[in-house]
């Protein structure tokens, strides 16, 4: 039997760093091996002995947020290969959504394949199964993804990034009465009305100042593609 390391009271595990990392990116960090070890009571060396690389860590962290949002997803409708499609692809947008604003520091590695072959295996099948029983198959299905996800994870990784921005650079000092005249001096306030553009100037900053409309508009906007992808 190893001894533990002094501080610590059980041995460390590849669970305990992923969920540690974690902890680490939401508290608005980007930790490094040293950082973990000492965070974790050991040495960088027992970090290295369960993952090879920081990398194989932040994708371990990264597994922890899609698991989230996996468990998420099956408390709304159930048995995903089995509860109503459409409800079940905006459960999954809404969730990630809402996972990686939560988690918006780690937002950035989002995209990073899951090391548990068992996890990627599961949600392409999630995704496959959803989209046939929509009607949508084979290369129409490979597109239908691309829309969704272009959608879902670009709106979440959008928001996350303003998050990050006001973290790193302080809070957004953007004038729109400032950015109207400037319209005026460039000479193209008269290409559209002044309320359609002071609406899309607020739009930039909904998931900020109004989430609730945010997440409300969001979800409108991805029933629209997904009835889309049903009259395909």
């Amino acid at each position: 039997m190893t001894r533990l390391a002094a501080g610590r009271s059980t041995h460390l595990e590849p669970e305990e760093i992923a969920a540690e990392t974690l902890r680490l990116f939401d508290r608005g960090d980007d930790p490094s091996i040293r950082q973990l070890a000492t965070a974790l009571s050991v040495t960088p060396s027992a970090i290295y002995h369960h993952f090879e690389s920081r990398s194989e860590i932040v994708e371990a962290a990264v597994e922890l947020v899609w698991i989230e949002i996996l468990t998420n997803v099956a408390e709304d409708v159930g048995n995903t290969f089995e509860a109503d499609p459409e409800e079940v692809l905006v459960a999954v947008g809404l969730h990630t959504r809402r996972a990686f604003i939560l988690h918006h520091t780690i937002a950035p590695y989002m995209t990073v394949t899951p090391r548990a072959k068992n996890l990627q295996a599961g949600g392409i099948a999630l995704f496959a199964n959803a989209f046939e029983r929509l009607g949508v198959t084979g290369e129409a299905a490979g597109d239908a993804f691309h829309h969704y996800g272009s959608y879902c994870f670009g709106t979440a990784l959008y928001a996350a990034s303003r998050l990050n921005a006001r973290a790193a650079l302080g809070p957004d000092r953007s004038d729109h009465g400032e950015l109207e005249t400037l319209r005026e001096e460039a000479g193209v306030t008269g290409t559209s009305d002044e309320k359609t553009r002071a609406a899309l100037d607020r739009v930039l900053d909904l998931s900020e100042i109004d989430p609730a409309r945010d997440e409300h508009l969001f979800v409108l906007g991805l029933k629209q593609i997904l009835k889309g992808f049903a009259r395909v």
